[in-house]
């Protein structure tokens, strides 16, 4: 009997369960489908239809649609709608919606984006005692792709010059019979892609090729700075008094050939500091005369006093016949390697007499005259830098390749080894010799050291090996010259090696 009680009541329950059920299923009816809209992860309301929300937004943007010449605009790239089921009719009005999405984000319209990829290895910096160090990959936003492959060229003509570009392209250069020079290749060192993509109306849009060029020679769009040409000034003034180096000036004002183009007061020249985005990278080959400084060799004469100094046989440079492989990067070059070498006309060595009696006037230590010095290299070799401005910089002092990674370094001088540093930062292997208590010369970027500090060396010894140790790009001995102090300390003084000890 309570077997049968309990029966009972379980089938009432489930009796009543069932019913309630089915009221409860009448009552809420099927779900509805509707849209969830999120900006940046964040919820902004329910809507009935996403393409609703979406033909609203491409309806009230006229603005955005004249002001980039696009057809169509498109939510915030941070806009996401996803399909949900509710049993809720309570929805939000979709110009609400897009009115909130308004005031928070700015819509998107069809484009491109270029993303440029730079090559980080530490060897790809120049300088002396400063870097600007490796790069984040740079995007540029664009409306139509064939803009970046227009600007990439206008940037190699730039560079290259549109001649010359334009013979290499069509494979119309002159072959080199005595001496001249033939492009061999052209490429840029960055990896540049494009992909298309949905832009923020916010981010900078290039939509035409003279901005985009602009920007890729300046790192802006900002206007440029002028210069008005006054009477009497010529361009290698106007480059110095600007901080840029000859060449430099004359790729942002291409209409003038050369340095000693002649200026008429009142024209306008840009003297606006080039900063690529780009490095467009052209390797020649180039055959050319150069010369082969002569030696000085010193004869003492006991009998005239320290201060006497006369030339007994004149020196004459020699002249050989170099031909080169040589890599540019933005018009500068970067890298040297001689291929071959045939000797025009050899050097007449000079003979100077000195005395070496005792002199009662004042000797200046610290004398700077030409032949009294040993050249630091092997020859022939060739100076890719000077002592000049270079990208805003000053580089102080020369850089001299040609000779080839391992060749011997000579001290220029006898003296005292204050600085024989490894691995010192961006000047690499280092060595720093004193002359006397004014005269200093410093050795930069070599493969290998082979003096110590406190060694006393003499005139052309082997000091170092060539290489490109530290931050360089390519193989090269810089060489700085500094008076009244060692380098970059206080008081001290950098002279260009070129005017001082050398003639070059």
């Amino acid at each position: 009997m309570k077997g049968k009680i309990n029966g009972f009541f379980i089938t009432l329950f489930v009796g009543i369960l069932l019913f309630t059920i089915s009221l409860s299923s009448k009552s809420l009816g099927d779900p509805y489908e509707v849209y969830q809209v999120y900006l940046n992860g964040q919820k902004v309301g329910l809507i009935s239809s996403k393409d609703d929300l979406l033909n609203l937004i491409d309806k009230e943007e006229t603005s955005i649609k004249e002001s980039f010449h696009v057809d169509k605009v498109f939510p915030p790239t941070g806009l996401n709608i996803e399909k949900v089921y509710t049993y809720s009719d309570k929805l939000d009005n979709i110009s609400d919606i897009y009115n909130e999405i308004k005031k928070q984000e700015p819509f998107s319209i069809k484009g491109y984006t270029v993303t440029i990829t730079y090559n980080n290895d530490t060897n790809n910096y120049e300088g002396d005692d400063e870097t600007d160090g490796p790069k984040e990959p740079l995007k540029i936003y664009l409306l139509d792709n064939k803009l970046i492959k227009e600007s990439l060229h206008e940037v190699a003509q730039t560079f290259i010059g549109v001649d010359e570009l334009k013979k290499f392209e069509d494979g119309t250069q002159t072959e080199i019979a005595d001496t001249g020079e033939k492009i061999t290749s052209v490429y840029y060192e960055e990896t540049i892609t494009i992909k298309d993509s949905l832009i923020s109306t916010e981010d900078k849009i290039f939509t035409n090729t003279s901005d985009l060029t602009r920007y890729l020679l300046y790192g802006t769009n900002d206007q440029q700075e002028s210069y008005v040409v006054k009477e009497g000034e010529d361009l290698y003034k106007i480059a110095e008094d600007h901080h840029l180096n000859i060449a430099e000036l004359l790729i942002v004002n291409p209409k003038y050939p050369s340095g000693n183009s002649l200026l008429t007061p009142g024209e306008v020249l840009n003297v606006g500091l080039i900063n690529p985005l780009v490095s467009i990278v052209y390797n020649k080959t180039i055959v050319s005369n150069v010369d082969v400084p002569y030696k000085t060799s010193i004869v003492s004469d006991e009998h005239k006093y320290q201060s006497f100094r006369e030339v007994t046989t004149q020196g004459v440079n020699g002249i050989s016949k170099v031909t080169q492989d040589a890599k540019f990067v933005n018009g500068e070059t970067k890298a040297v390697n001689i291929t071959q070498t045939e000797v025009i006309r050899e050097p007449i060595n000079e003979v100077v007499t000195k005395g070496t009696m005792g002199d009662a006037r004042h000797y200046d230590s610290y004398s700077v005259q030409v032949g009294d010095y040993a050249w630091p290299t092997l020859s022939p070799f060739l100076i890719t830098s000077h002592f000049e401005w270079r990208w805003g910089k000053f580089h102080r002092g020369i850089d001299i390749c040609g000779t080839g990674y391992g060749s011997p370094i000579f001290a220029v001088a006898d003296g005292e080894v204050v600085r024989a540093q490894p691995r010192d930062g961006n000047m690499g292997n280092h060595i720093v010799i004193k002359h006397n208590d004014k005269l200093y010369t410093q050795y930069m970027h070599n493969s290998k050291i082979l003096v110590k500090v406190g060694d006393h060396v003499t005139k052309g010894q082997k000091i170092a090996l060539m290489g490109c140790s530290g931050e360089c790009y390519g193989t090269h001995l810089h060489l700085g010259v500094w008076v009244d102090g060692p380098p970059y300390q206080a008081g001290s003084t950098v002279v260009d090696p070129c005017k001082t000890l050398f003639r070059c």
